[in-house]
């Protein structure tokens, strides 16, 4: 009989509700196992804690492995759940025995991560069930993905595009003083990201910081980042720098503009946190800076983007003017160049073309009326 999703999403709020109203927490996982269709024999194995199906690492804390499908892992209320998640992503568990999905829950929260795309899911637990398309893989069926060239600049704005609908939800973003703060606040963060996968921060840097130093609430996440922002637009000879703690005075300076004035940041929250945390993990090295733009655009309330100048331009688009108008030639003449250096007799030619070409560059000038926000202080 096929998997019934409509079923099922009913079936886990009805779940989730008598888990929190009655506080039947011990049997949940067994409960949802059922849900997805898992046999009775292979359940009541898993309740026994017979170690050919439940393969846990500590079935006596009530952890729950199931081989291809699912590791449960429930903890006190008060526990930093990224972490109880990190250790059992980490555990030789998950590869071993092909484990689909790490699911973490205080039973306020939950934390899912799907091994096979490296994603996670943060939400309320009350919530699970809204969110019951993310589950479908355990029941065999996979989840609609978008397709992309570069699957690392998709996931990037995924989390960045969760981090800021989070942000927003604590924080009141009204005027176009504070929308302008937030784009700067975002530019910041995404250069922090950068930085310590491009050599100018030492790698982690940045995520060590706010995972080292920070409240699992988040409640001083912002005054933190406020002091890291400070200290990256303080020459390296300061003696303001000096009286910094050690693992912020660590950081190198940032000559330029981006630090230089101080705009207020937005309150986080435990979940605003660890998306921060999650999106400091990915290797921005790999990931196209052309998000800035879509991120930039992303953060502006559709009815303000036009008052503030706040369009973004694809890459793909900006191509299609500029292709024609100056850049094909300059490719051609550049091939040009390089087949005249397999040709000894050209040698001369070829420098001189070279230099030529390099002098046409240099002296082209481009207007773009819509470049965007003011702002935004280029680095």
């Amino acid at each position: 009989m096929a998997f019934n999703q409509t079923q099922f999403f009913e079936d886990l709020e009805k779940l989730t509700t008598k888990v929190i109203v009655k506080n039947k927490k011990d049997d949940f996982i067994f409960d949802f196992l059922k849900l997805l269709d898992v046999s009775k024999t292979t359940i009541t194995a898993l309740k026994k804690n017979d170690t050919r199906f439940n393969v846990a690492a500590h079935p006596e804390a009530g952890e729950v492995a199931n081989k291809h499908r699912i590791y449960f892992k429930p903890v006190d209320a008060g526990q930093d759940l990224a972490k109880a998640l990190s250790e059992v992503m980490h555990s030789p568990i998950i590869n071993q025995h092909k484990i689909r999905m790490v699911m973490v829950t205080d039973f306020n929260t939950v934390l899912i991560n799907d091994t096979k795309y490296d994603e996670t899911l943060d939400c309320d637990f009350a919530d699970l069930y809204k969110n019951y398309h993310f589950l479908l893989p355990l029941a065999g069926l996979e989840r609609a993905r978008e397709y992309s060239e570069h699957p690392a600049d998709v996931q990037a704005s995924e989390k960045m595009g969760r981090l800021f609908d989070h942000i927003r939800k604590l924080n009141e973003f009204n005027t176009a003083d504070d929308l302008h703060a937030l784009n700067i606040f975002l530019t910041r963060l995404l250069f922090c990201f950068y930085a310590e996968d491009t050599g100018i921060f030492k790698p982690d840097q940045f995520h060590d910081v706010i995972d080292g130093t920070t409240n699992i609430d988040g409640s001083d996440v912002d005054s933190v980042l406020y002091e890291l922002f400070d200290i990256l637009n303080l020459p390296e000879s300061s003696a303001e720098r000096d009286a910094k703690p050690t693992h912020l005075s660590a950081f190198p300076y940032v000559n330029g503009s981006l630090f230089e004035y101080p705009f207020a940041i937005p309150e986080f929250d435990a979940r605003t946190r660890r998306i921060l945390l999650e999106c400091a993990r990915l290797s921005w090295a790999e990931i196209n800076p052309d998000i800035f733009g879509s991120m930039f655009q992303a953060v502006i309330d559709p009815e303000q983007r036009g008052s503030l100048g706040q369009h973004y331009t694809s890459v793909s688009n900006i191509m299609k003017v500029i292709q024609p108008l100056f850049l094909d030639e300059l490719r051609a003449e550049l091939d040009t160049v390089i087949a005249l250096s397999h040709d000894n007799r050209h040698k001369n030619n070829k420098a001189e073309r070279l230099d030529a070409l390099l002098k046409c560059i240099s002296q082209i000038k481009v207007f773009d009326p819509a470049c965007g926000t003011p702002y935004i202080p280029s680095f």
